[in-house]
């Protein structure tokens, strides 16, 4: 398994998710990692684990509390957009497939977000989203 916690340190609740992992390594079993951005080279670490969870924050203002989704590699014709600026979860997953001809299976973890402006310090509503990501994932694990 391989956890990304995705975002950025100094944009606020943007960091949610490398908090999150910073928190998790060396107490869960997985590979975790901490990236700034979705790039296509991910791809080739993807296709070497059988499952993957993407650590983010949301900025969805009705979203209170981390949310799991399940995410699906377009097949196809209409696999969507290999190429351009911003790259999502089913866009790398498209990536691996186009590349590798698999993709793991995927999960989000979005958490709740508030604030992306310059900073280190999450608002309180980020900083709960983290604590209870954090529990969520140590109990996945076993822990």
């Amino acid at each position: 398994m391989l956890l990304l916690g995705l975002g950025n340190d100094l944009r606020g609740d943007d960091g949610a998710g490398p908090r999150v992992a910073r928190a998790l390594v060396g107490r869960v079993p997985w590979d975790v990692r901490i990236v700034h951005g979705l790039t296509p080279e991910l791809a080739d670490d993807l296709v070497e684990v059988d499952v993957a969870l993407f650590v983010d924050a949301a900025a969805d203002p009705s979203l209170d509390a981390p949310v799991w989704q399940r995410v699906e590699a377009p097949r196809g014709r209409g696999a969507g957009q290999l190429l351009g600026h911003a790259l999502d979860v089913p866009g790398l997953l498209a990536w691996c497939v186009a590349l590798h001809g698999r993709a793991p299976r995927a999960a989000t973890l979005s958490l709740p977000a508030r604030d992306f402006a310059l900073g280190e310090t999450l608002t309180p509503t980020a900083e709960a989203g983290v604590a209870a990501a954090i529990a969520a994932l140590r109990a996945l694990a076993g822990d």
